[in-house]
């Protein structure tokens, strides 16, 4: 099937989406502003503090605009940059997270892990990333991972059960959990230097006509 649609090369990836801007623009708008409770609380954030943010795409995160103080770093493996994002307000680094990050231990205050499932394996993806973003976190620091779990619909003859169906396929032929994220938990639990402070759940039933439904439509 034939696109004009542009997608990453990157041989080591399994990520299947576009890398236009079109993509981009759709990210911003799924992702909005996410900061968890648990990380405003503890960490001051107003007093400043330096942030790497994996998988940020072209952006780096609303917190750039609200945090003034702070310091940004993006990771991506897409090198499709905002070119309105000023250079003073962050760095921004290209590769992929399942190798070895391009920075020291301890580093960060707060790392921002989002937006993964369509691109990291099971068996050796996803151990890397959470391995390497543990590594460049400072002892006290905070580290928040957010991601989708597509389940399939149990109304078998709902059209968006085929799609989801198909959805999956692709994922299990690149060696991908779909539902990657009711293991993460027990995941980072392996690691005896990481204390799991805040886990949401949360449901949205896409086949509504709900205002957060409409936020994951896109045409």
């Amino acid at each position: 099937i034939g696109t004009e649609r542009e997608f990453h090369i990157e041989a080591t990836s399994t990520y299947w989406l576009p890398k236009d801007d079109e993509e981009q623009r759709r990210l911003q708008r799924y992702e909005g502003n996410i900061v968890l409770l648990s990380v405003r609380k503890t960490l001051d954030v107003q007093k400043g503090m330096s942030i790497l943010n994996v998988g940020c795409g072209s952006d780096v995160w609303n917190m750039i605009t609200e945090y003034l103080n702070c310091t940004y770093h993006g990771y991506d493996i897409v090198n499709a940059i905002n070119k309105k994002l000023s250079l003073k307000q962050f760095t921004f680094n290209y590769g992929n997270v399942t190798k070895r990050l391009p920075y020291e231990d301890n580093t960060f205050d707060f790392v921002h892990l989002r937006s993964l499932v369509l691109a990291l394996d099971e068996e050796h993806g996803w151990p890397a990333a959470i391995n390497e973003v543990i590594r460049v976190t400072k002892p006290g620091g905070m580290i928040q991972v957010t991601d989708c779990d597509f389940q399939l619909s149990k109304d078998l003859s709902f059209m968006s059960y085929k799609v989801r169906k198909a959805i999956h396929t692709g994922y299990i032929s690149r060696g991908q959990n779909p539902n990657i994220v009711t293991e993460l938990e027990k995941m980072i639990s392996k690691h005896y230097s990481v204390k799991i402070v805040q886990a949401d759940y949360r449901t949205c039933d896409m086949s509504s006509s709900t205002s957060i439904a409409k936020k994951f439509i896109w045409d």
